[in-house]
């Protein structure tokens, strides 16, 4: 358990291994009790029943909003896990009120978010297109083998034009079959679950990609956007145009090359990052989020992603004040790939500081849209 004293209140972290399936829920609760809950979130293993860990931790915190998503690996500030669980306690001297709904996405996208956020404008007794965006933040967890982060996103954004959600797409422990979200005693494999909170303290967004140019631009001249396959860069054969300019044959291309070579988005200096998946028909590629017909993008190299967190995450603390109350953090599985094979998760559980942190692997990040090898968060101060 992690804890900072915060007006009377303390904010919580709890990570659970899941060598006991069947017990997570109650570890995770042990670790939270005590706290006068304005919001909770959750992150599980599909291995462990979530369902169960949902319903233990609302009859915890009956008064507050419960939300949560099966993960591709779990972690805190102390401790990361495959199979099994964390979740953090937003108190309410972090967050006044706040209030979640689950969009059921399966008879339309549109439809089904307004209608969530409806549910939750009213609950709040607000017009989110109004709000105060250095007052109230959102969090958006979306299942992740649907492919409809990008209009979930879109449409939270003509909905709160002003104000930020931040979240990722649920995993399943590279199994690809099945991602669930939660939210209070509901479920959903084909949905998003959304959280408001008027936060009591200052907050800040994280986005951090280790990356930067390589000195290669491409147009993206063919793409099918709803299948998020680019065909042509430069008017030729995109996995052509690729493969020469990362030095391999299109054989060639593999997991190593995408990963250390994605596509960038630069949007004022920095890079949103846009992920190959694998070639198609011998000459697309897939990526793991959207690239539309016109776009600009850079070929990317990769950096010190240990450096680059632990810098990300100090600089937020620095915004919020000097000192964080705790954070919720989404990191890319892909981010995750790259710990396994160079031993990196203990260097990035002490990257977070000790803020008090639970998070997940993602099957992609959430914030302005859908991007990819990122870590997206939000921290709060005190």
């Amino acid at each position: 358990m992690s804890e900072r004293v915060l007006t009377d209140q303390v904010v919580r972290s709890a990570h659970a291994s899941g060598a006991e399936p069947a017990g997570v829920g109650r570890e995770l609760v042990a670790g939270l009790s005590g706290v006068d809950a304005g919001a909770v979130l959750f992150f599980c293993s599909p291995a462990v029943d979530g369902e169960q860990v949902a319903r233990e931790l609302v009859d915890a915190f009956p008064q507050a909003p419960v939300i949560g998503c099966t993960t591709a690996g779990e972690f805190t500030e102390r401790a990361g896990s495959t199979g099994g669980a964390s979740a953090v306690v937003l108190p309410t001297g972090v967050v006044r009120r706040a209030a979640a709904s689950l969009a059921d996405l399966r008879h339309g996208i549109d439809d089904a978010v307004i209608g969530s956020l409806r549910h939750i404008e009213e609950r709040l007794e607000i017009r989110l297109r109004d709000v105060d965006p250095r007052r109230y933040v959102g969090f958006v967890l979306i299942d992740g083998l649907h492919g409809t982060e990008e209009r979930v996103n879109e449409v939270l954004g003509n909905m709160a034009p002003l104000m930020s959600f931040v979240g990722g797409s649920a995993g399943d422990d590279l199994k690809f079959s099945r991602t669930d979200v939660y939210s209070g005693r509901a479920t959903s494999a084909h949905g998003a679950a959304l959280l408001v909170v008027d936060a009591a303290v200052p907050f800040t967004i994280v986005k951090s990609c280790s990356f930067e140019p390589a000195g290669r631009r491409f147009t993206i001249t063919d793409a099918d956007t709803a299948q998020r396959i680019v065909w042509e860069l430069d008017g030729r054969p995109a996995a052509q145009v690729y493969a020469e300019a990362v030095g391999s044959g299109i054989q060639g291309l593999a997991d190593r090359e995408f990963s250390a070579h994605p596509l960038g988005l630069m949007i004022d200096g920095k890079p949103w990052i846009r992920s190959p998946q694998q070639v198609i028909e011998g000459r697309g590629i897939k990526f793991y989020c959207q690239i539309l017909p016109g776009m600009e993008v850079e070929l990317m190299n990769s950096t010190d992603l240990i450096g680059d967190t632990r810098a990300a995450i100090r600089s937020a603390v620095d915004e919020v004040g000097g000192e964080a109350s705790g954070a919720v953090m989404f990191n890319c599985i892909l981010r995750r790939l790259e710990m396994d094979a160079k031993d990196l998760h203990q260097p990035f559980v002490d990257a977070i500081g000790g803020i008090p942190t639970a998070g997940f692997h993602t099957y992609g990040e959430s914030w302005l849209g859908h991007i990819n090898q990122t870590l997206t968060a939000v921290v709060f101060g005190r």
